[in-house]
């Protein structure tokens, strides 16, 4: 096999790079009018999660088609956590700012909920991409499945987290996020979240299979 055969380690890691570029891209064109993003990014784990499962390649189109289908009830999603992270911030900040027992009460009460809060929000877009239910059913499924699954929960904490971390604070690293932040978070993301989906849709490994043109053995 040579270094340069559409199957060399070199050509498919390039292949690679050049699919989360461009759907880092698409996100961000897709995400301008701000209140589209969630439906963008529920766009982005289609389009990624369907990439690594079946190797398809048609990024605009399947990206395209999960935006349309998914713009109503992913934009009430993204409205709905933005204003619950507003009133998070809000009400946490004014508890520090009061100094007394009520500040402490409402602090804890905050953190209480925060945590499922920021559980479902992992989960939530990815969710909207992979299963069609109502809203309520689907942030019912997010919250059930981050605690059930709750190694893997931690998992997407760290590698956010560490995405996050060195974009902000190491200086090489935010010409990456720059170009390519988006997909290379939900690159990495999705395979964990493939892994997770698949005991819910246990027929699904060998669908996958068949349309990349692959058998059992």
């Amino acid at each position: 096999m040579g270094l340069f055969s559409p199957d060399s380690i070199l050509m498919r890691g390039l292949n690679m790079v050049a699919n989360i570029v461009i759907l880092h891209f698409l996100w961000l064109l897709y995400s301008i009018p701000l209140v589209t993003i969630g439906a963008s990014t529920t766009a982005l784990y289609y389009t990624t999660m369907k990439l690594i499962r079946t190797g398809e390649g048609y990024l605009y189109q399947n990206f395209r088609k999960s935006f349309r289908e998914n713009l109503k009830q992913s934009t009430i999603l993204w409205l709905v956590m933005l204003l619950a992270g507003f009133l998070f911030v809000t009400d946490i900040r004014y508890g520090l700012f009061l100094h007394n027992t009520a500040g402490k009460v409402m602090i804890i009460g905050c953190s209480v909920f925060l945590i499922p809060f920021l559980l479902v929000s992992l989960y939530i877009f990815p969710i909207q991409a992979k299963f069609e239910n109502t809203i309520f059913e689907n942030v019912k499924l997010a919250l059930l499945m981050s605690l059930r699954h709750i190694l893997f929960s931690l998992l997407l904490i760290l590698i956010i987290g560490t995405i996050v971390f060195l974009g902000l604070f190491f200086q090489p690293f935010m010409g990456v996020m720059l170009i390519c932040g988006a997909g290379i978070t939900a690159y990495f993301t999705s395979n964990i979240f493939i892994m997770i989906f698949r005991k819910y849709i246990p027929d699904e490994v060998e669908k996958d299979l068949e349309k990349s043109g692959n058998r059992f053995e």
